[in-house]
C-alpha cells in the first residue's frame, strides 16, 4: 500500500501557471474586505507598490464600484451626524469628523487619492466578502448602517447575473481611462456568520458564480482562490483565530505564499526570499549592541545586505 507524501492528509488546490506576473516596479489598488488588511503588509514588506483600501474596508462588490464611480456631490448626500460625530453611509473607520466640513474634506482627499491610483495602476485587486447589503428606506444602497436602528434598512442580497451586468460595465469604464489595467478577483475567506451559516455559503456562492463568470467573459481578469486554500488545504480550526471565523496569522502566512507562488515573478520571489532573511536577522538584533556576538551579527547582516544589493533594483532599500 502506498502511502500519502503529505504527513498532513490535505486536499491541495492546485494552481494554475499564470500568464502574466505582479512585479515590484507595477503599482497596484487592493480593495475589498479585511483580508486586503492581511495580505497587503506582505507586499508592502517586499517593497510592492500597494494602495490598500484607501476608502476602508469594503465587503459587497457593488458597493466597490460605487465608490469607483461616486462625486462629492454623491458622498454629501449620504453624510449624517449622530452624537456629535459626523459619519457617511458609504464609509466607516476613519471617515469621521466634528462637522460635516471636517468630514467632507477626509473623504474628498480619499477620492482624489482613490482615483489618481486607480488611473495609474497595473492591477486592480478585489477581495469580495458577501452578497448580503442594506437598502436604506429613502438613500438606497449603503456601504454601512453605523448601528442606525434596523427599522431604517432592509438586507438584500445580490444574485450573480446582477453582479456580472454591473461589473462588465465597470470594467468597461475603468479602461476607458486606464487601458492596460489588470484585474484580479478574489474571494474572502472569512465566513460572515452574523448572515447564518447556511446564509453565507447562498452569498458566497453567489459571489463566486460572479466571478467565474467575468474570468470567463473578460480578458485580463483572474482569480486567486484564496476561500478554496482557507477551506480545503488548511480544514482545520488549528488556522483560525480564536472567534473560529478569521484566519490565524499561520493560514494567512501560508495563503500569501500560495499567492506569491502564483502571481509574483518568480525571480523576485527569489529575491523576497533574500529579503526576509535580513529581516528576520534585524529582528533577532543581540541585547547589547557591542561584544563579540553584537560584531557577529553585525557583519553577517551586512553581508545579506550587501548581497541583496547585487539583485534589487536601485531605489530599493529595507
Amino acid at each position: 500500500m502506498s502511502g500519502n507524501p503529505d504527513p498532513f492528509r490535505r486536499t491541495v488546490i492546485k494552481l494554475p501557471e499564470s500568464t502574466v506576473r505582479i512585479k515590484r516596479s507595477e503599482s497596484m489598488l487592493w480593495m475589498g474586505s479585511c483580508f486586503v488588511e492581511s495580505l497587503s503588509p506582505f507586499l508592502k514588506q517586499f517593497g510592492y507598490q500597494v494602495n490598500a483600501n484607501p476608502m476602508g474596508v469594503v465587503f459587497h462588490p457593488l458597493v466597490i464600484r460605487q465608490l469607483l464611480q461616486m462625486t462629492e456631490p454623491e458622498f454629501q448626500s449620504h453624510s449624517f451626524e449622530k452624537d456629535g460625530v459626523w459619519q457617511n453611509y458609504w464609509l466607516g473607520h476613519p471617515f469621521n469628523g466634528r462637522n460635516q466640513e471636517e468630514l467632507t474634506q477626509k473623504i474628498q482627499e480619499a477620492r482624489v487619492h482613490l482615483q489618481e491610483t486607480l488611473q495609474k495602476s497595473s492591477w486592480l485587486v478585489m477581495t469580495w466578502g458577501t452578497a448580503f447589503w442594506y437598502d436604506h428606506k429613502e438613500l438606497g444602497m449603503v456601504g454601512k448602517c453605523h448601528k442606525q436602528p434596523q427599522s431604517v434598512f432592509t438586507k438584500r442580497r445580490s444574485n450573480p447575473n446582477e453582479i456580472v451586468a454591473l461589473w462588465k460595465e465597470e470594467i468597461l469604464r475603468i479602461r476607458q481611462q486606464n487601458p492596460g489595467i489588470k484585474i484580479l478577483l478574489t474571494l474572502s475567506p472569512v465566513r460572515h456568520t452574523r448572515d447564518g451559516l447556511e446564509e453565507n455559503a447562498v452569498s458566497k456562492s453567489a459571489l463566486r458564480v460572479a466571478i467565474q463568470q467575468l474570468i470567463e467573459e473578460i480578458s485580463d481578469v483572474f482569480y486567486f482562490p484564496a476561500y478554496e486554500i482557507m477551506l480545503d488545504e488548511l480544514r482545520d480550526y488549528r488556522f483560525y483565530e480564536r472567534d473560529l471565523i478569521h484566519p490565524n496569522a499561520e493560514a494567512v502566512s501560508y495563503i500569501w505564499h500560495r499567492f506569491s507562488s502564483q502571481w509574483l515573478d518568480p525571480e523576485e520571489v527569489k529575491q523576497n526570499d533574500l529579503i526576509q532573511e535580513v529581516i528576520q536577522l534585524e529582528n533577532h538584533r543581540p541585547l547589547i549592541s557591542y561584544g563579540k556576538e553584537y560584531e557577529t551579527w553585525l557583519a553577517v547582516l551586512e553581508k545579506k545586505k550587501a548581497g541583496l544589493k547585487s539583485v534589487l533594483p536601485s531605489g530599493f532599500s529595507l
